[in-house]
């Protein structure tokens, strides 16, 4: 270690040779609490993973992670440990902070008798999953097909860029609008005609006022519809990437991308 780098860490908590990797950061260095802060945002249903990457193996192992577990309330831990992985299941946040910690500022893994071995990540069922959504969003097997032929997951990592793929696919078949932030009213209903084509669906402008931002908008559409949601998929920009989707459409699509670590959501809560 460098002199800066120790001064970073033992004076700042900054860790400028260890990588985070969250849906908005992937890089090395960072502070300690945005250990903290992914973690909060994991439980208040913004992120789905974090992962630690420490930059020498610590008793083995070369990689914490956390992903968003069964309950609101609890994450699962998973250790890569010496070419085997292992997981603790429904840790606590305000646990999953502490060993998460621990394990940068101390070096120290948790007690071994708290995780057992599991299978590695299942690459063939993220990549059925990952079809199911495609299917979904794009609204048409033949085109599915065609872009899973062009997908790379052969393993976790290349989850990301597939969804970035998907992305760019729904945009380019009219199933989905990027829209900014600061965009205008007649803008945004501009935007949402295009994506109701065909669903015999009416958009009341009644009550939208071109003083609101685009959130106001989006939650007012979601509170006037009743088999439709105006949902987001979230992309890791600063623009909203909106769908309308059937109320049991988005159901199924929202989990389906929780399993792929990624989030689609009602639009005011991107």
């Amino acid at each position: 270690m460098s002199f800066y780098n120790w001064i970073q860490e033992k004076l700042f908590d900054n860790y400028e040779e260890w990588r985070m990797k969250s849906p908005d950061y992937n890089r090395n260095g960072f502070n300690i609490v945005g250990i903290d802060n992914t973690l909060q945002a994991m439980h208040d249903g913004f992120f789905m993973y974090i992962e630690l990457h420490p930059p020498y193996a610590i008793d083995g192992c070369t990689a914490m992670k956390a992903r968003v577990g069964k309950t609101p309330d609890a994450v699962d831990i998973f250790l890569d440990i010496n070419d085997k992985t292992y997981r603790m299941a429904d840790v606590s946040y305000p646990d999953a902070v502490q060993m998460m910690r621990a394990f940068v500022k101390k070096r120290r893994l948790p007690d071994r008798s708290l995780f057992v071995e599991t299978v590695k990540i299942d690459v063939k069922q993220i990549k059925s999953t990952f079809a199911e959504l495609a299917a979904l969003l794009l609204g048409d097997a033949k085109q599915a097909k065609s872009f899973m032929s062009k997908v790379k997951l052969t393993s976790i990592d290349d989850i990301d860029d597939d969804w970035w793929d998907l992305y760019e696919k729904l945009l380019s078949k009219g199933r989905a609008v990027e829209l900014s932030l600061k965009i205008e009213l007649e803008d945004f209903l501009s935007g949402l005609q295009k994506l109701i084509i065909d669903k015999h669906i009416v958009i009341d402008t009644t009550a939208l006022d071109e003083d609101q931002c685009i959130m106001d908008w989006c939650a007012h559409i979601n509170a006037t519809w009743k088999m439709h949601k105006l949902v987001g998929m979230d992309v890791g920009t600063d623009t909203f990437v909106l769908m309308v989707l059937s109320n049991e459409e988005f159901e199924v699509a929202q989990e389906l991308a929780k399993e792929l670590l990624h989030r689609i959501d009602v639009a005011e809560r991107l």
